[in-house]
């Protein structure tokens, strides 16, 4: 009987579904893959991939209920081990007495076929004498259908063994054919009360509505209009299960998280990966380790302006630092391969002309070293000599590099010599398999076929000339395939691109935190994703994700080097007193701070304010973030500047803020400030906040020389904020009235606030997507 370990606390803590149990199928998988101490003992990362898959499981649909429905993203790292996680989350539902998983892996036959591979070799499927699993791939024919009905009968027999069941593992391409062909066969079988996992590996590949946008532009409702052929065929196959949950795996989650919130595949919860020791990632090679990644000089980029017809001197240098990485690697044993990554472009003329030079520049290397011709003798020292700088740049990041002669002597040839070249496209009809045990070095030139879900095993030396082109974060950042597990040899790693590249990849990866921090609550307490405002940090050079899949607009915001201004503080009644309490208490508390920025002598008393140099982070929590604006043109940004400013704030705890009190001075111990008129437009709101300057042209005093004008009142340097104190007057400047005659939007307070060049930051939003 399988032992069952029940995993004890409160029953459904932080709002999670159910509480899973731990057996012996996800232990099992744990210490095969290795994740024991010395005792045979699961060791710290084993507990950290199971207590996520627990959390992971907890939110997916309860298999003792007879039918629910849920949506998931879980979001990983790039090469950080999204596939140990669904695996193991394969491995758990099996303990918990799902009876079908299915995983949807691939776009193309080598990716299908890997995914399907892995997952039968890590469940150990032919390898054991127990029947815990049935695997199939891409299930589609009648014997298929038997098999599938056979297992689901055993389940649905109290008289049969529970422990003989087998759990129905499914693994198909996603291909609309492919997909279609499960489906048929899965309709009309009894599936009812049959707990169901649909993992969908890669989600946001070709997964999403691709006509969302066009259907948004015709005027159709979100889940009307048309439909692309492998969301069709997803929305199909959820549609036989009435109990399952929609798993989307990803590490570039921009499009899942930015479809309409009512589209079909939109999900209710998130979980956030964490990756595990040694992995290396955008912040190891580009924050903390810049000098790892070099800029390919411009007119080394082949364009259709900038022909190049021979191997450009970077690329050289490249493979120079490659093949003395192989032969260190030899030497030391320390890993099963060594590979160079080149992708040039998408074209596959391109990456021919590419395979072609370093096969020419590998052979001409060859011929020198071995020669002992006194007519090759001037050549092959100066290419001894370039290997020679290449070394010493190796030495800067590698401990105990060993000597560069004993590493440039035939060891050197035969790297050369032994290293497999290939293209890797479906130039020839389709896209070669990779055999890693026949070389322990490999050069891979190609292009899309070794973006997403490529691996490259030992992935040292990377070497991209391709441009950024549209700048799409999530196609960029997937052609990271130089991030991994590459702790252990992160000396030896090196990374080409163009300068845009790079400066967009450093823009990339502080969308990518910022994304993570915003979600961290909604993980940690299982909150409904819908609850998500739709906004994130976005460098303009970028754009979040192809516009077709999107059925709201995204709208883009710079915070930086400029004002922003409350036009609407009228908008809620109960909000003004409320706003004006907020801003009275706080000034009161900070009353001792304030002293009179009396500037010129001429000055009138309203252009005579109070000012005070206050803690950043208290200005945030007792000032910015109790203050409410409800007008919508307000509300929206004012959501996004406190979100810059917070996150300025806890990067910079020590940050002060300056506090000016608009017409104002203290009497009596008590802080007088006077009341402005301010003219309402047309569309209901301040038309003109800050007074301007005095006096306003050249004279006996120079312009502006008595009075900057308020939007001068400011430090360049730091957050400002000017709270004013006003009156409002219709369009033609009449008092406000209600019915019974009685003056509005008279003593009411509104906020201006400064945010300087040094924090700016561009934020994207989706302010429809509600």
């Amino acid at each position: 009987m399988t032992e069952i370990i029940e995993i004890t606390g409160v029953s459904n803590p932080n709002n999670s579904k159910w509480q899973p149990y731990q057996g012996e199928e996800i232990i099992s998988l744990i210490k095969h893959k290795g994740f024991v101490d010395s005792t045979g003992t699961i060791n710290p990362t084993g507990d950290r991939v199971i207590d996520e898959t627990f959390k992971i499981l907890e939110m997916c649909g309860d298999p003792n209920e007879h039918a629910c429905v849920e949506t998931g993203l879980v979001i990983g790292y790039v090469q950080s081990g999204k596939t140990l996680s669904f695996t193991s989350l394969t491995a758990l539902a099996n303990d918990n007495q799902y009876q079908i998983v299915i995983i949807i892996a691939g776009t193309s036959i080598p990716l299908s076929e890997q995914s399907y591979e892995r997952m039968k070799k890590d469940l150990q499927v032919e390898t054991r004498f127990d029947r815990k699993w049935t695997i199939i791939k891409n299930a589609g024919t009648l014997e298929d259908r038997d098999t599938i009905e056979m297992k689901l009968e055993q389940w649905a027999d109290l008289n049969f063994p529970n422990e003989n069941c087998s759990t129905l593992l499914i693994t198909v391409m996603k291909n609309g054919t492919r997909l279609n062909n499960l489906t048929s066969i899965l309709r009309g079988l009894q599936l009812e009360g049959v707990p169901t996992l649909i993992i969908d590996d890669e989600s946001d590949q070709a997964s999403l509505n691709t006509r969302a946008r066009a259907n948004a532009r015709t005027g159709n409702d979100v889940n009307e209009g048309e439909a692309s052929t492998i969301y069709r065929r997803i929305n199909e196959l959820r549609s036989v299960f009435p109990h399952h949950t929609f798993l989307q795996y990803t590490a570039t989650p921009q499009a899942n998280l930015f479809i309409n919130i009512m589209d079909r595949l939109s999900p209710n919860f998130i979980k956030l990966l964490t990756p595990g020791d040694g992995y290396t990632g955008g912040n190891v090679f580009f924050i903390e380790n810049p000098h790892l990644v070099k800029a390919i000089p411009t007119n080394e980029i082949p364009t259709n302006q900038n022909p190049i017809h021979e191997p450009p001197e970077s690329l050289l240098y490249s493979l120079k630092i490659f093949f003395l990485g192989v032969v260190v690697g030899e030497i030391k044993r320390d890993q099963r391969n060594r590979s160079m990554m080149v992708h040039p472009s998408r074209l596959t003329n391109s990456q021919n002309i590419f395979f072609h030079w370093i096969r020419n520049v590998c052979e001409s290397w060859k011929r020198l070293l071995q020669s002992s011709d006194l007519s090759d003798q001037a050549e092959k020292n100066l290419l001894l000599e370039e290997f020679k700088e290449a070394y010493v740049d190796l030495k800067l990041t590698v401990d105990d590099l060993t000597d560069f002669e004993e590493l440039a002597t035939s060891r050197l040839l035969h790297a050369i010599k032994n290293t497999r070249i290939m293209e890797v496209n479906a130039s020839r009809g389709r896209t070669p398999e990779i055999r890693w045990s026949d070389f322990y070095s490999h050069i891979l030139i190609g292009g899309q076929a070794m973006d997403r879900g490529f691996t490259v095993e030992g992935l040292t030396v990377t070497y991209m000339p391709r441009p950024l082109a549209t700048g799409q974060v999530d196609t960029t950042l997937q052609r990271a395939r130089f991030f991994g597990y590459k702790g252990s040899y992160l000396g030896f790693c090196r990374v080409w691109l163009d300068q845009n590249n790079i400066e967009a990849f450093r823009a990339i990866i502080e969308h990518e935190e910022d994304v993570r921090s915003r979600l961290e609550e909604f993980d940690v307490n299982n909150k409904h994703l819908n609850e998500w405002d739709r906004e994130a940090v976005l460098d303009k050079i970028l754009n979040l994700t192809r516009s077709n899949i999107l059925f709201n607009d995204i709208d883009r915001d710079y915070f930086g080097n400029e004002w922003f201004i409350i036009h609407a503080p009228h908008d809620t009644d109960s909000l003004i007193p409320y706003n004006k309490k907020i801003i009275s208490d706080f000034t009161s508390n900070h009353i001792a701070s304030f002293s009179t920025d009396i500037g010129h002598i001429e000055r009138t008393d309203l252009q005579k304010h109070l000012r005070a140099e206050l803690s950043l982070s208290e200005c945030i929590q007792r000032l910015l973030n109790k203050l409410k604006f409800t007008r919508e043109s307000d509300s929206r940004t004012y959501s996004s500047l406190r979100g810059v400013i917070n996150g300025f704030a806890e990067e910079n705890p020590n940050e002060t803020c300056l506090i000016y009190l608009i017409s104002s001075k203290i009497e009596s111990g008590q802080i007088v400030q006077k009341i402005r008129q301010r003219r309402l437009n047309q569309n209901d709101a301040i038309q003109q906040l800050f007074q301007g300057e005095q006096p306003t042209s050249n004279g006996r005093l120079k312009k502006g020389e008595v009075y900057p004008g308020d939007r001068n009142i400011k430090n360049d340097d730091k957050v400002t904020i000017q709270i004013h104190h006003l009156n409002l007057t219709d369009v033609n400047s009449y008092e406000i009235v209600d019915e019974n005659g009685n003056p509005l939007y008279e003593d009411l307070m509104s906020i201006a606030v400064w945010i300087p060049e040094r924090i700016g930051i561009d934020i994207i939003r989706q302010p429809d997507n509600i």
